[in-house]
């Protein structure tokens, strides 16, 4: 992971140029600060948590001619608004947008607002094996709906950023395949109504772990439904969970744990809301997971953990 903080706006013009394309940035807020999280998989692959004052950039048809890639920007934007404009087309993002634009075109991109942050998968169309026709059309479109594949690949983006087993070729190459699959996945997608899955392993298992992660409050939700749901056995979903040595029902417990957890330290409620609204069906068992894995009661963590106003209130 390469990490690269500035404070002025050549060296952000710079930095954004050598970890993306070349670019041209046309204004900048007049106090900037920018931060770059670069994470690159592999020569076609690269994933950037972006951070930045407010600015505009663009990338001239002239620039894109000349480039000898064919890198898509598949981008989430995570805080504050702007506007992306590609082939006379243009449209605004605010929180939880994805767009798709091509490198090998001229765009421009308004992020004047500022506190701007966006995640973003540049990727070799090439690389992703789905016709061009539908990488052309997502571009032209430039707004992917929002869907269970765009959650999926960029929850998947994310946790990258603390992935180790880039260290090894072998782990470097399965999350690369990985990506590419649920990038390409999130673009087949937006062109249906029907479920669309990805291919690999590795990929399905990211999808179901979201899947999880999504309807972990549902105390109803079952692993035969799940199952059912990404068209596979009850045995294929748990040799996919053996992959990273547990269970779903191990993954489903210890993410409802979590949401507990986040919920005991942040809100104001009883313990037994807690355990409704993190999907478990009693405060018996959520107490009893609770203790086994954080050490302590619901009650004790919040103690510890809240902040004193919230576990007076709240106890």
């Amino acid at each position: 992971m390469e990490v690269q903080e500035v404070e002025t706006a050549d060296d952000w013009e710079d930095i954004v140029s050598r970890c993306f394309v070349p670019l041209t940035c046309l204004s900048f807020e007049e106090r900037f600060h920018g931060r770059m999280e670069h994470l690159r998989i592999d020569d076609r692959l690269t994933v950037s948590s972006v951070e930045s004052a407010g600015h505009s950039a663009e990338r001239t048809a002239r620039t894109a001619r000349r480039a000898d890639g064919d890198d898509l920007h598949l981008s989430l934007q995570l805080h504050s608004t702007g506007l992306v404009a590609q082939n006379e087309r243009s449209v605004r993002v605010s929180p939880g947008s994805v767009t798709t634009y091509a490198t090998d075109q001229g765009y421009y991109l308004d992020y004047s607002a500022p506190q701007q942050r966006q995640l973003i998968v540049q990727v070799s169309r090439s690389s992703l094996g789905i016709p061009n026709q539908l990488i052309d059309e997502s571009c032209r479109r430039l707004l992917v709906p929002s869907n269970a594949s765009t959650r999926t690949l960029f929850s998947h983006a994310s946790a990258l950023r603390q992935a180790v087993p880039l260290a090894t070729a072998s782990g470097a190459h399965e999350l690369a395949e990985a990506t590419r699959d649920l990038a390409a996945t999130m673009i087949r997608s937006s062109f249906t109504t029907t479920e669309v899955l990805p291919q690999t392993p590795a990929a399905l298992l990211a999808t179901v772990e979201e899947h999880l992660r999504h309807h972990a409050s549902d105390p109803d939700l079952s692993l035969e439904a799940v199952a059912h749901r990404h068209y596979i056995s009850r045995r294929k979903l748990y040799l996919l969970f053996e992959r990273n040595d547990t269970t779903p029902a191990d993954f489903l417990r210890r993410t409802r744990l979590r949401m507990g957890e986040r919920m005991l330290r942040e809100l104001d409620a009883p313990v037994a809301d807690v355990a409704v609204r993190a999907g478990f069906s009693d405060p018996t068992t959520f107490s009893r997971a609770f203790r086994r894995e954080y050490g302590a009661t619901p009650r004790e963590y919040r103690d510890q953990h809240a902040p004193r106003a919230l576990a007076s209130s709240a106890a």
